[in-house]
């Protein structure tokens, strides 16, 4: 009896082992004003996702965790290129309620703040590493505009 619950104790230990420690996003009030009233703050560190005319998503990523990505672009980011790019969501996306840009908190696995996030999209995944490393993903996007892609998410020509 005892070796069958010894098996299944080393089992779960070893499962949670290859799991890998995540964090997720959290909306947040006090992020999105943050971003809507165009602020660039001095203790992040900023990216950003697709094109630099039209990105996807923008992060700063606080400067007491370092991001390991290939994913993103580092930016010295300014308010001029800020305002920029929040215009440009506001107009592409904001009259498509399904898909609004908001501010979202980046947080650990144990709900400390380690980054800020502004996107249409509300969802990522974060790793969480040793050393105060993390890992976020670009989003994940599908085809919201009619004129991007068709019926088999094939790019059409505007």
């Amino acid at each position: 009896m005892a070796r069958p619950l010894l098996l299944i104790i080393l089992s779960l230990a070893t499962l949670s082992g290859c799991a890998g420690i995540y964090g997720s996003l959290k909306k947040n009030g006090e992020v999105n004003l943050i971003f809507k009233s165009f602020q660039v703050l001095t203790d992040y560190t900023y990216y950003y996702s697709g094109p630099k005319g039209r990105p996807d998503a923008i992060m700063g990523i606080h400067r007491n965790y370092t991001l390991q990505t290939t994913q993103w672009t580092q930016i010295d980011l300014t308010t001029d290129q800020l305002k920029k790019w929040v215009q440009y969501f506001d107009s592409y996306y904001g009259t498509n309620t399904s898909y609004y840009p908001f501010g979202y908190q980046i947080l650990d696995h144990e709900g400390n703040v380690v980054g800020i996030w502004y996107s249409i999209w509300n969802h990522t995944t974060v790793e969480v590493k040793a050393d105060n490393q993390i890992v976020v993903f670009p989003p994940a996007k599908k085809s919201i505009h009619p004129f991007d892609a068709d019926s088999r998410g094939r790019r059409q020509t505007p």
